[in-house]
């Protein structure tokens, strides 16, 4: 399953991905990983939720985004629930470009049964369809 944070700068969606991150820390039987471009939101997540600090590896573009999180899921069979934030900025792309990570989440989701919340920085008329889907 993949959830989809919309909302323009400023409209409060960290603030609301990392408070449903800290939610679900509260009852998950497995990890969560919080990914984003810096690790600025320590202080602001539960110690039981997995904050990545995805800058520090180096990661340039949506293919190697998506191989770095089957890489997580790799090494850690017990990740139930990954939260990425930032990720136009990681990727200096806006989000009518990320169709390709978008797949990949995908097809993630069904074949490790991961959650994903993604955060995206558009107004939800201008959401591109492969994000809109996963709006609620």
């Amino acid at each position: 399953m993949i959830q989809v944070i919309y909302g323009e700068k400023g409209s409060g969606k960290t603030k609301q991905i990392v408070a449903q991150a800290n939610e679900v820390a509260k009852t998950a039987k497995g990890v969560v990983v919080y990914l984003d471009r810096s690790n600025h939101r320590m202080h602001d997540l539960n110690r039981g939720v997995r904050l990545v600090d995805a800058s520090y590896y180096g990661l340039a573009s949506q293919k190697e985004l998506v191989a770095f999180i089957k890489g997580m899921l790799a090494t850690n069979f017990d990740i139930e629930h990954i939260f990425v934030d930032g990720l136009s900025r990681l990727l200096d792309c806006n989000i009518a470009e990320m169709g390709e990570f978008y797949a990949g989440l995908e097809a993630i989701s069904k074949q490790h049964n991961v959650s994903f919340v993604v955060t995206a920085s558009c107004a939800k008329e201008n959401l591109p369809e492969f994000v809109a889907k996963h709006v609620a």
